[in-house]
């Protein structure tokens, strides 16, 4: 049996989606009037607490909840654990991170496993950009993307 719980610190809300001890999903929003879960589970709290530190566009140590990595094929998983190392106000091209996942040329394979990236901002696919500096595809967003960067103070946004 799943349970979601809504993490707020405006301007943005995280819905995650826990199924059997694990964190299986990330749904990242602008809050406009979401509600916060209340009673939150201790991963949760410790997320919420770093999702305020980070809108105050401080730089975050996200936590290391239990994550459903065996839900994702192996070169997700290789892509994404190399992801996590990109570090705050800083960006990197899709064709960048295939190499340093092991397969070179595979920007596109990047750019779809980027578009199925359960844990946004654990996971900062936002960071991920055009081979030019520019902004390309975010499940919620260009607007969303763009603010996350600026936020974040990465040259350029």
């Amino acid at each position: 049996m799943s349970k979601t719980e809504t993490l707020v610190a405006q301007p943005l809300a995280l819905d995650l989606v826990w199924e059997g001890g694990l964190l299986q999903s990330i749904s990242l929003g602008w809050a406009k009037d979401r509600a916060q879960t209340r009673n939150l589970s201790g991963p949760a709290s410790d997320l919420r607490a770093r999702l305020a530190r980070y809108v105050r566009a401080k730089p975050v140590s996200w936590p290391a909840p239990p994550l459903a990595w065996d839900t994702l094929a192996p070169f997700s998983r290789r892509v994404l654990f190399k992801l996590a190392d990109v570090p705050f106000g800083r960006t990197i091209s899709y064709g960048e991170l295939a190499g340093l996942a092991g397969a070179p040329g595979a920007a596109r394979a990047v750019g779809q496993v980027m578009a199925r990236n359960p844990w946004p901002l654990i996971v900062p696919c936002h960071r991920v950009v055009g081979a030019d500096g520019r902004l390309t595809g975010f499940g919620p967003g260009l607007a969303m993307k763009e603010y996350l960067l600026r936020l974040e103070g990465c040259p350029g946004f």
